[in-house]
């Protein structure tokens, strides 16, 4: 029980690791991403076809991506502890009659 309890801490350790290395990369990414759209969009006037605002704009919203990371958080903590529970009630007994007859 120690050693399941054990293996749980660290597999959430990791997750919340890896959750937070992403937030922090993409925070990073937003600034330069900004710039470059800018500059996307000036030298677009040019060309025909060009990428309207509204279309990124879902993209950079933080709300986006903090709902996100909760909803995959929700369903990878539904995961694990559906599991969990489903060994416990999956419990096979076996039960052997036998009968012998003596001449």
């Amino acid at each position: 029980m120690k050693n399941t309890i054990m293996s749980m801490g660290s597999k959430l350790f990791l997750l919340s690791l890896c959750l937070i290395s992403n937030v922090y990369a993409f925070a990073q990414d937003a600034a330069g991403a900004t710039s470059q759209t800018n500059a996307a969009a000036t030298h677009s006037s040019e060309s025909t076809t060009a990428i309207p605002d509204h279309a990124a704009m879902w993209f950079n919203n933080p709300i986006v991506w903090i709902a996100g990371g909760a909803l995959v958080f929700i369903l990878i903590l539904v995961a694990i502890l559906s599991g969990r529970n489903s060994s416990r009630k999956n419990e096979v007994s076996r039960s052997t009659t036998t009968t012998t007859q003596i001449k």
